[in-house]
């Protein structure tokens, strides 16, 4: 049988707080072993379990019991519909920070378990899974147990007001009860840090991690600590965790642009590239996102790479794309231009402009495309275009207006070309280049 202290904290959660439990699950032999435990041996008499097959219904549940302030645990399957259910546990995590999430899992590997903790899970569940053991993870998630845990929301809350000296007599109270307590030592280094005392705070984090080495926490704090200070140091410990829990995305970003910043561009695509192989295993939704922050982050190195990764986005949005991607494209044909290859620039805004046809800006880049390649005539061809679409489109920008007059100007149109170049002086009283360009029309 459960633990009557861990039954008696489920009963409570659920009776004299109203709690509910949502759970996001097409395992009919799961939901009922869970309303087994509930109904049966809890032994409540409330409607407080929800269950969907549907993440999205769920989810329209889950916000309602956020409006009515209804406190909630969310059991979530770790595959539902054949896909993944990260993007949904990192969204929700990210909105309700405090929400309460178990995840279900069937076999699986302890790096996907780091992960999940790293995102913001409360507990793992492995199925099948028996009546004491929900309860225990329950109970768990609920109220974690003991003196340890209120002397860790104790020693948060004076941290959080600044009362640093009260905060460190906390953690000596929590390494008295059991020395060389992760959590103690680690509630030590924040207060070293937010102190300032980066020396005393690495070597309570160091500690934290020699008592602890899978509990990642202490890595990311010594990441932190040397980031700006000791770059060697910093990718270590990213190096570290990355080892550990080698499916968070963000974090071989992270390394790749701290490589990037080096301009070890070899060792900065391996890293981009694991990132983009982790963020399709979990979902190919999730590639975009990863795919669009690295190629931000080599944009001005590298046009190779950063056509690389946006080409990736483009990709991994397949059917889906809309006129809010169209930003995307522009990107991707100046990471083309940037190499030289204007003939591939101009396939990329043909492809956008079926998108959204009337974009004036997609037809002013393709002109410069076929400017790059030395046709004037159909960049002129294009500018038109992009000013029929909108005649003041580039009032607001100097380089537009310089480049319309030059092209205009080099077409022997020096009427055409005068508005232009007036405007980017008016914008820019100190542009030399437009001057004379305007000065040459009037010889």
């Amino acid at each position: 049988m459960a633990d009557k202290k861990y039954d008696s904290i489920v009963y409570d959660f659920l009776e004299n707080k109203g709690g509910v439990i949502l759970l996001l699950s097409e395992d009919p032999i799961f939901k009922k072993t869970l309303s087994s435990t509930i109904f049966k041996i809890i032994g409540t008499k409330r409607d407080c379990l929800f269950a969907f097959e549907d993440v999205q219904a769920g989810l329209r549940r889950l916000q309602e019991f956020q409006k009515s302030k209804v406190e909630c645990i969310v059991f979530i399957e770790r595959l539902m519909g054949g896909r993944p259910s990260t993007d949904t546990i990192i969204t929700i995590k990210r909105l309700l920070p405090d929400l309460r999430v178990i995840v279900l899992v069937g076999e699986t590997k302890r790096e996907n378990i780091a992960y999940f903790y790293e995102i913001g899970v409360n507990n793992v569940i492995s199925k099948p899974a028996s009546m004491n053991n929900i309860i225990e993870k329950m109970a768990f998630t609920i109220k974690p147990q003991g003196k340890l845990g209120e002397y860790m929301d104790m020693g948060k809350r004076f941290l959080a007001s600044g009362k640093y000296r009260e905060a460190l007599q906390v953690s000596d109270k929590i390494l008295a009860i059991k020395p060389n307590s992760p959590a103690g030592l680690m509630l030590r280094g924040d207060v070293y840090l937010e102190a300032g005392r980066r020396e005393e705070a690495v070597e309570s984090y160091m500690k934290a991690h020699e008592s602890s080495r899978l509990y990642l926490e202490p890595l990311k704090r010594l990441a932190r600590a040397y980031e700006g200070v000791d770059e060697d140091k910093h990718l270590e410990y990213l190096k570290k965790l990355d080892r550990l829990s080698p499916l968070n995305t963000d974090r071989k970003t992270d390394i790749g642009r701290v490589h990037v910043a080096r301009r070890e561009m070899d060792r900065a695509e391996k890293y981009f590239d694991q990132a983009i192989e982790a963020a399709t295993r979990e979902a190919m939704s999730m590639v975009g996102s990863v795919a669009e922050r690295i190629s931000e982050a080599v944009a001005q190195v590298s046009p190779q790479m950063s056509e690389k990764y946006l080409t990736k986005v483009l990709e991994s949005k397949g059917n889906s794309l809309c006129k809010d991607d169209i930003v995307l494209f522009n990107k991707l044909g100046i990471a083309l231009r940037g190499q030289g290859k204007w003939r591939e620039a101009i396939d990329n805004y043909s492809r956008a402009l079926q998108i959204s046809p009337d974009d004036e800006g997609l037809y002013y880049n393709m002109g410069m495309a076929y400017f790059d390649g030395g046709d004037k005539r159909m960049a002129a061809k294009c500018f038109e275009t992009a000013l029929s679409k909108n005649p003041e489109f580039y009032k607001p920008s100097e380089v537009a207006s310089l480049n319309l007059g030059t092209i205009y100007g080099d077409l022997g149109q020096p009427d055409k070309a005068r508005g232009f170049l007036e405007n980017a002086l008016a914008l820019n009283p100190g542009n030399t280049t437009a001057r004379q360009k305007l000065h040459g029309l009037t010889k």
